[in-house]
């Protein structure tokens, strides 16, 4: 569908603002050469310091390990990163979880809509990374002994469970993410071929 890089970049400048109109904020186009893929990140999955190794069918050791994610991420050509924000009421511990887990869930969702927009727009092997872990069930099949996931369809892994540094990375195309105590962020990809 899109025989020149001319036609391609239009098609992608087209994503991203389609991106920004169904609420991700900010979103940032970049190379995908630029992805910062490190065994450290996905060293801190294995150590379990989120709680979620082995727990969950899009986290460690159920993803690829890091050199297929390196070749992956180097058969794209683009990525557009995404944010979205949400104010934070309280910053105690349960209910920035609680925020965190809304947010995430939505943001899988879109991110999704957002795949599969690439997809319809001929960008036929995009592929969305979401923010923190699958909550698309309360409990992972994985967690009943069952290893297919239910929603395959719309199960994400995220950024760091494929072991990309998402600070590096945002910072490699100028976007800052905060830790705020008032503000949420969570933070996600879109692979384009």
């Amino acid at each position: 569908m899109y025989p020149d890089l001319k036609r391609k970049l239009l098609g992608v400048l087209e994503l991203d603002a389609y991106a920004q109109g169904i609420g991700f904020d900010p979103t940032k186009l970049l190379l995908a050469k630029d992805i910062v893929v490190d065994e450290r990140v996905r060293m801190h999955c294995q150590l379990n310091l989120c709680c979620n190794y082995g727990h969950n069918l899009m986290c460690p050791p159920f993803l690829p390990p890091i050199a297929e994610t390196r070749v992956l991420v180097g058969k794209y050509t683009f990525a557009l990163l995404l944010q979205m924000q949400q104010k934070l009421q309280q910053s105690d511990k349960e209910s920035m979880r609680q925020v965190f887990n809304e947010t995430a869930r939505r943001f899988g969702q879109l991110a999704v809509t957002l795949e599969r927009k690439a997809f319809s727009d001929g960008f036929r092997l995009a592929m969305a990374l979401g923010a923190g872990e699958c909550k698309l069930c309360s409990t992972c099949a994985i967690q009943n002994g069952d290893h297919h996931c239910i929603y395959p369809g719309t199960a994400r892994p995220s950024m760091e469970g494929m072991g990309i540094d998402v600070g590096k990375t945002f910072a490699a195309a100028g976007l800052t993410l905060e830790f705020r105590s008032d503000q949420l962020t969570v933070a996600g990809l879109l692979l384009i071929d």
